[in-house]
Formats: structure tokens, sequence, C-alpha cells
């Protein structure tokens, strides 16, 4: 009889290597049959069959009835267990925080708005966060995996891979560790993110630029950011925090900002913006009443959105420049103005870069709107615990 080989440390690295890609074309090819899935893999269809066997066992994995026949047996079909688990993910705002928690297959269960009792408080948001993401684990039913993770987008420089936040501009935050108090808090893993980076992957995966491996995704709200998709994943640069484009200057003496320039691009072209130049206090009511005010014909507030119009579209052409992108998204709460907006966006590349053939980069608007990163929180979770398990750690 031949001796059993014990398996070693490259055998066993090897199982979870083809396990990960496995869960990963699960993830985005279902409903998919192990047949589907040898020849996606070159793997044997027993080694296959094994390995979905112990996802299934692991409740990683469902059956999910029959498919066509190709002449033979008809196949039995595999998708994500839905019900095995939670993912939660927080969008840190100004004032608020959005969450959201999915299932393991990305489908919403419950969306909570929690206002920030102190704003400007990094102690006290952290705790808010700590009690809305307790307050949230807490109402969902039993499950094998619980909340597997939970994700968190902050409109500022994040360190990566550590997820160190660097600087928060909108309150002056420097140097938080929130990932490591985090963890430790709620005893679950947490990634933290560039919210417009985390907001680009939602649209990628799940949203307007699906299909599209090359995006510039450009979200606007109380301040402007951009997450760049290069080859399906999140561009970060050397240092991890690409993207700091809101900072860019338009105006040599233009404008103060709170990053400590002058003449940034946010000062001309946020949301943040709009309502200073319209005198509006920006709470979470405003763009309602912006809204308002734009469809009863006011005419400052129409001159404002052509104002806010062109200057979006000169710092996104830059951008066309810069990135040459597939697509361009808008996200963020001026997705609200778009049908007063989008002709002056689109002028504006127009008049100044006409050389350029930008308009074979078309621009979409977020289809997720204000809960594009809180998705993108969520699919980045999913991501690395379906598709880079060992990356959730730490």
């Amino acid at each position: 009889m031949m001796k059993k080989i014990p398996m070693t440390g490259d055998s066993s690295m090897l199982k979870t290597m083809n396990k990960t890609t496995l869960l990963r074309l699960i993830r985005r090819l279902a409903p998919i049959s192990r047949a589907e899935l040898a020849k996606l893999t070159k793997l044997t269809r027993a080694t296959v069959s094994a390995l979905v066997e112990e996802l299934i066992a692991e409740r990683f994995v469902t059956e999910t009835g029959i498919g066509a026949s190709s002449g033979g047996r008809k196949p039995v079909l595999l998708q994500i267990d839905a019900e095995a688990g939670y993912v939660i993910g927080l969008d840190l705002r100004r004032t608020d925080v959005l969450a959201l928690v999915t299932d393991l297959r990305g489908d919403v269960v419950r969306e909570l708005r929690y206002p920030l009792q102190v704003p400007g408080d990094a102690d006290r948001v952290l705790t808010d966060l700590v009690h809305v993401t307790r307050e949230l684990r807490a109402e969902l039913p039993p499950s094998p995996h619980g909340v597997v993770g939970v994700g968190l987008g902050i409109a500022g420089l994040i360190e990566q891979p550590s997820g160190r936040i660097l600087f928060v501009p909108a309150h002056g935050w420097r140097q938080l560790d929130w990932r490591s108090r985090l963890q430790t808090e709620l005893g679950i893993p947490v990634i933290i993110e560039n919210e417009a980076n985390l907001a680009a992957l939602a649209e990628h995966d799940i949203g307007a630029a699906q299909q599209i491996t090359e995006i510039l995704y450009v979200s606007v709200g109380a301040g402007i950011g951009a997450g760049f998709i290069v080859n399906g994943e999140i561009y970060r640069g050397a240092g991890g925090y690409a993207g700091e484009v809101g900072h860019t200057t338009i105006e040599i003496d233009g404008r103060r900002c709170s990053c400590g320039n002058q003449g940034c691009w946010e000062m001309y072209a946020s949301e943040q913006a709009l309502a200073d130049e319209l005198g509006l206090a920006y709470e979470p009511a405003v763009g309602e009443t912006i809204v308002k005010r734009a469809e009863s014909g006011d005419p400052d507030v129409l001159e404002a959105l052509i104002r806010s119009g062109v200057h979006l579209g000169i710092g996104i052409g830059n951008m066309i420049h810069t990135m040459n992108p597939q697509m361009i998204v808008i996200g963020n709460s001026i997705a609200r103005y778009r049908k007063w907006m989008q002709p002056h966006v689109e002028g504006a590349i127009q008049a100044r870069f006409p050389f350029v053939p930008s308009f074979e980069a078309p621009i979409r608007y977020s289809e997720l709107g204000e809960t594009a990163t809180a998705h993108g929180a969520i699919a980045y979770v999913l991501r690395e615990l379906l598709e880079r398990p060992n990356r959730m750690a730490g």
C-alpha cells in the first residue's frame, strides 16, 4: 500500500489559492457550474468538486438550482451563500454617518443615517462609529459567520495598506490609528479607505461603470475627491493617497481653503461652494432647498449652478488629460443637480479642450447616489474576504 504523503506548506498554500480563485469566480460569475469553474481555472473536475464541497461545508457557497444541459446531465449551479453572514459599510460624512448592511452577496438588508454627536471631535466620532456598528450588529439575525467585516470610507488621506488616517482636511485631523482601535473594540476585521476610492470601486462592481476597467470617479459633495480604477483595481499611487484632486489649484490668488491652500478646485465646484455662494448653511437639507429653488426658476440659483458646472468641467478636463480614462463617473450629492449642470460641465470641456477627443470617454452620473461610498466599503470587504482572505487580518 502506498504511504499517504502529508500535506506540505506549499501544497496547503496552493489549495488555499485555488479555493480563493473559485470563490472569486463564483462571486463574480454566479450562478456557475462546477464544470464551468474547471474550464476557467484549468483545474480537474475532481479538484474543483472537492474544493467546492469544502466551501459549501464552510458556508461560503451554496447550490442554487439546475442549469441548462449541453447534452449530458444538467449541471448544479453555485453562488455565494448570502445567509452565511453580513458586511457593514460606513460612509463618514461631515455631520453624519451613512451605514449599510448587506449579506455576503452584497444585497442591502439595512440602511441607517446616524447624526454625529460632535462632528469635529475625532474621539467622539470614533465612539459614534463603534456605537453605530454595535447597534447594527445587535439587530441582525444569527448567521454562521456573523458580521465578517466592516468597511469605512473617509474623505481624507489614508495610508495603505495600514489604513492609517493621515489627514482629514474638513476637520484638520491628523495621524489617527482608527483601524486598530475599531478592530479591538468590535472584534472583527476593519478596513479604512478614502471615500472616493470606495465609491469608484462600487461604480465598477455594481454601478454605472460595470465592465469598464479604466474609470475616473469624481466625488463632489462637501469637497471634491477622485477615485481611479485601473485594470479593475483601485489605483492609490506610491503613498496610497492618490486622488486628492479637490485641492489642486484653479485660481492663483483664489479663495482660502481649509487645507491651507488658495484657489482649490473644491472652493468653486463642490456642493459646499454652491451653498456658500447662495448664502446657505451647509447642512443635510441644503440640497433639497437648492433643488426646489432651481425647479422654481430662481435666477440666483440657476446662475450659481452654471458657474459650478463650468468649474467642474474645467477640473474634469484637466483629469482627462492626466488619466485618459475609458469613462468618467460623477457622483455624491452633486449628482442631484445633473439636469442643470451637465450641459455646462460638457460645454466647458469641449470649449477648453477641443483638441482632445474627450467624449470618447463618456461622462456618466452615479447610479448609486449618496450610497456609493458605503456600497464600495462593502465591495472592498467582500473582495478582501472572498478573494484575498489573508489581507483582512492585521
